[in-house]
């Protein structure tokens, strides 16, 4: 028996406990390795002795309504749960031995961990009882009590919870013995089962501080299992990334324990930026998972670092295009303060840098980042900005008017030229062949025959050009005087030849050759697409006479790009690729593609980000001096070794089954090298085949995960298979042979309700009723067919055999059971003793006629005997029948009652 009073002394382990904490591996007897409740029943057959690796997590002085386990922890086991949703948490706790005094208490730790329990126990503590009463106890709803000591009952008030928090129970078994007990949740109208993955709920992002800080905290929505969470489950991206998740740690798992949810992420290299960022959850092999096996799914978590970058004030920011494709774009009024002296890199779109002050002037259209350093390694990144182009002045010389020279006068002219621009033209410059200005005006007058350009220029300074325009004569002798436009060319460009013809008659044909030959016309002005260097000849005819001339047109060859040799490397890192050129004047600009996948894309030899996927690179080159673009790119792949290996594991036929029914894990591998590797194992590790798939079958009900691992010889993929194995129905029918008085019948029962049901009598219903005919001795079998909700099914049977022994008399009993009924006959109060049952003892009182009066279960105490009364006062007089049955032995007695 519990004292009502007890005095105890204040333990000071305050410091032991620390240092336990840093040296022991918690077991299911500490907070820390809690039993996690993913079902509803649990079956203790033996008691725990001592408690566990981390004693006294529950102190021993209080009392209720604060801390009301005055002895603390006693053979004791911890549970843990995670409340799925809102409502009440109830359990019982059964002893097996009936007379076991079991004491528990329920702690809130949600906001929590294991080691505040000793110092807040008043705060956490949801519901406590300590109660001397033997048997069953728990907060089933009984009483309106939340904590009771010594003195009170075994039961409390149920315990309201909410969805999302986390509560640990201790269970302590103050009687000491080796009996176990029974944990029954079935009361709670709170889902306490977990069946819902574990989320990333809350990331700390407000306590990362300073650009050198690699850690940020995070917190899962529930325990996880610690050996499940490793670093290649996480990615980080954000300003500054690629970022490398190193390392994932939890308090409780650095300590040795099972479960944790807060953990510490450590990233390589360190968080140098202010901005968004995205903490990605992956789910490989073989996966992070809660307390009750429910792995986690891949998730995006957004989150915002605020690290004392320098700060970039872009209020009075102006950008000012480019003019005409010049180099005299700029991008000012940007501004710029830090916590340090800060510097500066402006970036193209190739990652070229081409500024490093804080206003970018006389760049080209293009887009542009700014980088802005401290030196407390702190980055902040500007842009993209686009600098764009602004264009030339329009020359439209569709309706051009060209008026032919008289001989030896001046008196040709160009006009009908419209010239349009965004902004005031300033300067109209006419050229002649000999490069001397001729004109100021859009219209040229007053000119000689001869080859005329017009240049337009804006108050931009933006100039555009048009022409030549070749002024004939009139009169004369027959002059020609070819040119090619333009007069050089690269390689796979066009000109256009116009003869210059003037004099003569005024009416010509045309006949136009070449050196190398190959080509002819007679069209005035042709157009030619030579390969090499050409001269083109032209003889010109007025009708009467023929004059000659000739024209060279240049042709620059192509440089030729060389992206090197195809390389292989290892996932997730970067390489150099080796660009080269030939053909041309041998000064080049490189041009890589893609650009998102390179550090800088404009140079020959550039670093590639790390790659995760093979990656197809191009090549494009320009001749420096000439301007000759290559005609086409040249490429080099970089392959990740192995390739990219996809695997979807499922299960046939379906990934529910029954109890033993045989299903088919198949792994459904691709892509890789296209040979294949696999290993099937279960949660505990267990190697189960090295197949494509197989067949097995499972005798215990639950949700089982199979996990695949397939190796394609560079690289490995993990996947997952969830089945659920639902129960068959359990038929109790009692013994395989029962005995029955003639005169009585039996209630068979096949339970499982809800259930299909076939009895061998017929009957279609759960419950079906024997008799016979009470003339004598009737054996009958009779067997069921159920077939539950889910589908599975059972068979059961039992042998009913109705006999006269079995109606009156003592007969003999088996197994030294002694069983004695005194008075008989008797005035209403019966006194029965069994003595030698090892099992619990069931009583059933019936009339003469088999009218049932009452039944009753006995347990035997420790001496193996029963001693009990019964109240038959109530009843009429007459003669009654007792039935006694036990799990080794049946008797009939038959009772008078006067």
């Amino acid at each position: 028996m519990k004292p009502k009073l007890k005095n105890t002394l204040v333990l000071l382990f305050v410091l032991f406990l620390t240092n336990q904490l840093f040296a022991q591996i918690p077991t299911d007897q500490d907070c820390l390795g809690a039993i996690p409740v993913c079902e509803g029943y649990y079956s203790q057959p033996n008691s725990y002795t001592g408690s566990g690796a981390y004693p006294n997590e529950i102190p021993t002085t209080g009392a209720c309504p604060g801390n009301c386990m005055s002895d603390g922890e006693l053979n004791c086991v911890w549970y843990y749960v995670t409340v799925q949703s809102d409502g009440l948490m109830g359990f019982v706790i059964s002893p097996n031995n009936v007379t076991d005094d079991y004491d528990w208490a329920v702690y809130n730790l949600t906001f929590a961990r294991c080691e505040d329990i000793f110092t807040q126990v008043t705060q956490l503590q949801a519901s406590c009882n300590w109660s001397g009463t033997k048997g069953a106890t728990g907060p089933n709803g009984n009483s309106g009590m939340v904590c009771q000591g010594a003195g009170g009952t075994p039961f409390n008030a149920m315990i309201p919870v909410q969805e999302g928090e986390n509560y640990v129970i201790n269970i302590s078994n103050y009687s000491s013995t080796q009996y176990g007990y029974a944990l029954d949740f079935s009361m709670s109208t709170a889902q306490i089962y977990d069946d819902v993955p574990p989320v990333i709920d809350e990331i700390y992002d407000e306590d990362v501080h300073g650009c050198n800080t690699n850690t940020m905290t995070f917190l899962w929505s529930e325990n996880v299992l610690c050996e499940r969470v490793e670093p290649s489950y996480f990615d980080v991206t954000g300003p500054g990334g690629p970022y490398t998740v190193t390392d994932v740690q939890g308090i409780a798992c650095e300590l040795g324990g099972t479960w944790e949810k807060e953990f510490v992420l450590t990233v390589d290299p360190p968080f140098a930026s202010n901005g968004e960022y995205v903490l990605h959850v992956l789910t490989l092999f073989p996966g992070i998972v809660d307390a009750c096996n429910n792995p986690a799914e891949s998730d995006q978590i957004p989150f915002f670092l605020d690290l004392g970058a320098p700060d970039l004030d872009t209020s009075a920011m102006n950008i000012s295009p480019a003019t005409c494709g010049m180099d005299n774009g700029s991008i000012t009024g940007l501004s710029a303060s830090g916590q340090t002296s800060i510097t500066y890199n402006w970036k193209n779109s190739f990652g070229t840098i081409v500024g490093n002050t804080i206003d970018l002037i006389n760049v080209p259209p293009e887009y542009y980042t700014l980088e802005i350093y401290d030196l407390n390694s702190c980055i902040t990144y500007g842009g993209p900005w686009e600098v764009s182009d602004f264009d030339a002045p329009d020359i439209n010389d569709q309706n051009v008017v060209i008026v032919p020279s008289n001989y030896g006068v001046n008196n040709g002219s160009i006009t009908g030229i419209l010239v349009n621009g965004l902004v005031p033209i300033t300067d109209y410059i006419w050229t002649d062949d000999q490069g001397g200005v001729v004109g100021n005006v859009v219209d040229l007058i007053d000119v000689s025959s001869g080859y005329y350009d017009l240049t337009v220029v804006d108050e931009n300074t933006c100039e555009a050009y048009a022409g030549p325009y070749f002024v004939g004569e009139l009169g004369g002798p027959l002059t020609t005087n070819p040119i090619a436009n333009p007069s050089t060319i690269c390689f796979g460009e066009q000109v256009q030849l116009s003869p210059g013809a003037g004099g003569g008659s005024g009416t010509y044909e045309y006949s136009w050759t070449s050196t190398p030959e190959g080509f002819s016309s007679n069209l005035e002005n042709p157009v030619v697409a030579p390969t090499e260097n050409t001269t083109y000849h032209l003889q010109l005819w007025d009708g009467y006479i023929a004059a000659n001339g000739s024209v060279l047109v240049t042709v620059l060859l192509l440089p030729v790009p060389d992206a090197g040799i195809d390389q292989a490397i290892p996932h997730g890192i970067y390489t150099f690729l080796e660009g080269s050129a030939s053909m041309g004047s041998g000064d080049y600009n490189y041009f890589w593609a893609p650009v998102d996948k390179l550090e800088d894309a404009a140079v020959q030899n550039p670093q590639t980000r790390n790659l995760y996927e093979t990656t197809h690179f191009f090549l494009t080159i320009i001749d420096e001096q000439t301007g000759c673009e290559s005609s086409g790119t040249d490429e080099v792949i970089v392959n990740i070794t192995g390739g990219m290996l996809n695997v979807n594991p499922i299960a046939l036929p379906d990934t529910i089954v029954c109890l033993n029914e045989t299903f088919e894990l198949y792994a459904n591998a691709g892509g890789g090298s296209g040979l294949y590797n696999y290993q099937w194992t279960d949660t505990a590790g267990v190697v189960l085949s090295n197949e494509a798939s197989f067949e097995l079958s499972l005798s215990e009900a639950g949700v089982y995960y199979f996990y695949l691992k397939v190796d394609d010889g560079y690289n490995d993929i993990y996947g997952y298979v969830r089945v659920r194995v639902d129960p068959a129905p359990v038929i109790n029918l009692g013994s395989a042979i029962q005995y029955v008085c003639v005169h009585e019948t039996i209630t068979l029962d096949a339970e499982n309700p809800g259930s299909a049901y076939l009895w061998s009598n017929g009957d279609t219903n759960q419950y079906t009723t024997m008799g016979t005919t009470g003339l004598g001795y009737d054996e009958q079998t009779l067997s069921v067919h159920v077939v539950n909700t889910q589908g599975c099914m059972a068979d059961a049977s039992t042998t009913i055999i109705f006999d006269y022994d079995y109606c009156v008399g003592v007969g003999e009993l088996a197994n030294g059971v002694e069983v004695e009924l005194y008075p008989n006959p008797t005035n209403g109060m019966l006194n029965l003793n069994i003595d030698g049952v090892s099992g619990n003892v069931r009583v059933h009182i019936r009339t003469a006629v088999g009218t049932s009066i009452s039944e009753h279960t006995f347990k035997p105490d420790a001496n193996k005997n029963i001693t009990e009364t019964l109240d038959l006062s109530n009843q009429a007089r007459g003669i009654y029948f007792l039935i006694i049955e036990g799990d080794n032995f049946y008797h009939t007695a038959k009772v008078l009652l006067q």
